[in-house]
């Protein structure tokens, strides 16, 4: 599937809020490997998968748009951001994600608890204390945390 790439006018069929070749270019500045356009495109949308399913500020800029991005009524460091903007902590946000998906840790792959033992004679299981759970990923959750909605926050319905 090709990636169209959504710029805040409301693009038809946007399914990214960036391209492969802008993910490359902040990779090749950080020295991040990646593999191929393809799967680049592959990890993308799936890193949008995750991306469309947060709770973000503000409100969509259209009912009927394709991606929960442009918004309206969204402040960054307390300036407003314009309707039609697509904010560079949301790319940042993208990449993170995408670089997650390099790394094999999705935020979409159930994690399974890791046994350490078994015994089948009075059924007897002992999981590793440290696992169930995601790896904490600073980056990313530092580049969604000015995006996203606070969950102490309150809205009317």
């Amino acid at each position: 599937m090709a990636i169209v790439v959504e710029d805040g006018t409301l693009v038809s069929g946007a399914n990214s809020y960036s391209s492969v070749a802008d993910f490359k270019t902040w990779a090749d500045a950080r020295g991040i490997t990646y593999g191929t356009d393809e799967v680049i495109g592959q990890q993308m949308l799936r890193s949008m998968d995750y991306l469309e399913t947060l709770d973000y500020q503000g409100l969509k800029a259209d009912e009927n748009q394709a991606l929960q991005w442009p918004r309206d009524q969204v402040y960054i460091d307390g300036y407003a951001v314009d309707a039609d903007e697509i904010p560079k902590e949301l790319k940042v946000a993208l990449y993170e994600c995408i670089k997650t998906e390099i790394d094999s840790d999705s935020r979409l792959t159930p994690v399974e608890r890791e046994v350490l033992s078994e015994k089948v004679d009075s059924i007897q299981v002992t999981y590793k204390s440290s696992t169930g759970m995601k790896r904490q990923v600073p980056a990313l959750t530092y580049a969604l945390k000015k995006l996203i909605k606070p969950v102490t926050a309150v809205s009317r319905a």
